[in-house]
């Protein structure tokens, strides 16, 4: 058996933002003074004109904001520019009202004058429910009278017809804009003409949109995209999309002329216009292009917020925003972008553009659902996401439970997750769905179960596969079962023999960290930065490995090699402690390098947790030589 020790993993992440003089503005759950808080970890915001780091203090009164004793909550100092936090101390009580104040340091590092404190009363309530235990949302699919019958959620508004109580949602697009292409002459409508329209009032253009409010590559880059339309049908094609680098306009005219092409500064952009280097996503036209936004333009910004967002959510109860990613959309993520260099401090400036687009948003309509199709952040800003093909029943144990574990820890979060279950292969009902010898009946009682584990205040379940359009003849009267409440989190069964374990020996050398090497690191571990031998923090022994991440996109794995034997079944235990880990995939341990083991046995935790212990059966191949990694890969700040 092999069995490796356990570490720590606590998290502090750099965000970013502005400050200036006293910070402005201040608003919990994006309303001054609100006395009707429903989220249980609501957000903080204000306003500032620079701002290096904030510190935000909670209290049951002002008295105690001013002295510091008994706070409920106190971030401490964090490095971030972004003016914005989530709640993250203890469960506030309901129907209790209590203080904030913020503290914010400017660009250069100075204190500013605090803010007045502001106060807010909570007032949490679950999210109500028409079936007797479940709650439930479809995607596109149904009509009034299935809404009537199952829905609590519809992207459908004549869902309401039959029962008020049915929550509508308006699709929009936050982070792209269709236009139609140049060759077919065809005039701007729905948002683009909007945004046009938008644009001459502000005084920015004559006629059109503004060229700023596109990302636009940087370098030459190849894309392949549908011809026509984002169909299965429609042929693909890969084009070059010229990079626009502004230092070949050497005269500043807007376009690189016959004399500038002929000694560009850079080669590697060769656009002659900055439209030409526009970040195309999803399909090419004619009769239409779809192009990628900067999110992080401030007129944009304010178009979103003041103009688009409350128009197309008239009628409606909130808006589901489709193509919210954390990095730029589409190949913009894996390419140089000219609005997102995604260096230094600014490698995550997009993600922090769209918390800040989010934030306007709700400032503008505080009561409206604002959710984002996959939108996974800290702080969320919005008010939730949908987890599209959340589960299904071929994920592998570790990526179920690390799905599971998460969506769970965004309930606690309070917020809203519309979570899909996606079932196996029909001929009509789930084209796409994996073909496997397993019945429709179990698979559907496998997906209900598996959301019943997750199910909260605020957690609603969907069940289908893209397209949606017979959707409805899946869903099954199994989840119209009062099941009642539950006594307790759940856990996995499994077949564990404690002293059986205890009698074996751990196979990987120094698997508790105790033995350490003269840099006072763990012997035989390869280590990288940032990690930490901590022996005040432990499970069991002299000491445990900490992981302090200040970035979602860390990557640094830690690294032990073991020699086994070829073709053999191996035991691979961990324990993990995690404070305020939050993102995809979160705190990880897994083999690596053994024959067939790659990428199948990764076990995961997230959240705020004490020590727990996953395991996972590692069968080797015919070479037994491999390493053991732990790392946190993918986690965003939860402080």
């Amino acid at each position: 058996m092999l069995r490796i020790g356990v570490f720590v993993i606590t998290l502090t992440m750099a965000v970013s933002s502005v400050a200036g003089q006293t910070p402005m503005g201040l608003r919990c759950e994006w309303r001054v003074n609100p006395t009707d808080v429903p989220d249980p970890h609501p957000e903080l915001y204000w306003e500032t004109a620079s701002q290096s780091a904030y510190q935000v203090r909670v209290a049951r009164s002002p008295t105690d904001l001013v002295d510091g004793k008994d706070l409920v909550w106190d971030s401490g100092r964090v490095e971030s520019r972004l003016p914005i936090t989530e709640y993250a101390g203890p469960e506030l009580e309901n129907a209790t009202t209590f203080w904030w104040h913020v503290r914010v340091w400017d660009a250069d590092g100075r204190v500013l004058p605090d803010a007045p404190e502001q106060a807010f009363r909570m007032n949490v309530q679950a999210m109500p429910h028409h079936l007797p235990t479940l709650r439930t949302f479809m995607n596109f699919g149904g009509n009034a009278e299935f809404a009537r019958d199952w829905l609590d959620l519809s992207f459908r508004k004549q869902s309401k017809s039959l029962r008020d109580s049915v929550l509508a949602t308006q699709y929009g697009l936050i982070c792209t804009l269709v236009l139609p292409h140049p060759s077919t002459g065809e005039p701007l409508s729905g948002k683009a003409k909007a945004l046009a329209d938008f644009c001459v009032e502000k005084g920015l253009t004559n006629e059109g949109i503004l060229e700023e409010m596109f990302c636009h590559f940087s370098e030459d880059t190849y894309v392949t995209l549908h011809v026509g339309a984002e169909r299965a049908a429609s042929p693909r094609e890969k084009r070059l999309c010229p990079g626009w680098d502004p230092a070949n306009d050497l005269n500043g005219d807007g376009r690189v002329g016959d004399e500038e092409a002929v000694r560009l500064a850079n080669t590697r952009a060769t656009a002659r216009r900055p439209s030409q280097a526009r970040i195309p996503i999803y399909f090419w036209g004619p009769p239409r292009d779809d192009f990628v936004m900067n999110v992080g333009h401030p007129v944009y910004q304010e178009f979103m917020a003041t103009v688009w967002a409350p128009h197309i959510c008239e009628g409606h109860d909130g808006i589901y925003f489709d193509t919210v990613p954390p990095d730029v959309a589409g190949i913009g993520r894996s390419s140089s972008v000219l609005e997102y260099p995604r260096v230094g401090a600014e490698a995550d400036r997009w993600l922090r553009d769209l918390q800040r687009m989010f934030a306007k948003i709700k400032i503008a309509m505080p009561h409206s659902l604002i959710t984002g199709n996959g939108w996974d952040a800290f702080p969320m800003v919005n008010d939730g996401r949908q987890s599209e093909g959340w589960q299904a029943i071929d994920n592998q144990r570790d990526k179920w439970r690390q799905r599971l574990d998460h969506a769970i820890e965004l309930d606690r979060r309070g917020k809203v997750q519309l979570i899909q279950y996606n079932p196996i292969f029909h001929p009509t009902l789930a084209e796409f769905g994996p073909k496997l010898p397993v019945s429709h009946d179990r698979d559907k009682m496998f997906g209900l179960a598996t959301y019943l584990l997750a199910h909260g205040r605020f957690t609603y379940y969907g069940f289908g596969r893209h397209p949606y359009a017979n959707v409805t003849e899946l869903w099954f009267e199994a989840m119209r079962a009062d099941l009642g409440e539950p006594v307790a989190p759940y856990y996995l069964f499994e077949e564990v023999d404690a002293a059986e374990d205890a009698g074996r020996a751990n196979l990987l050398s120094n698997g508790g960290f105790e033995q350490v090497d003269a840099n006072g690191n763990p012997a035989g571990w390869t280590i990288a930065n940032p990690v930490a031998l901590d022996r005040d923090v432990k499970r069991s022994g002299e000491a445990s490995m900490r992981i302090t991440s200040d970035t979602h996109s860390v990557n640094n794995t830690n690294k032990i090699y073991v020699q086994l034997k070829p073709n053999t079944d191996y035991t691979l235990i961990a324990w993990a402690k995690t404070d305020n880990v939050s993102g995809q995939p979160g705190a990880q341990v897994y083999p690596y390098e053994f024959e067939g083991a790659d990428g199948q046995s990764m076990m995961t935790w997230v959240g705020t947790k004490d020590w727990s212990e996953q395991r996972v059966i590692l069968r080797t191949g015919d070479d037994g030589v491999g390493r053991i990694n732990l790392r946190m890969y993918g986690a965003t700040l939860r402080r």
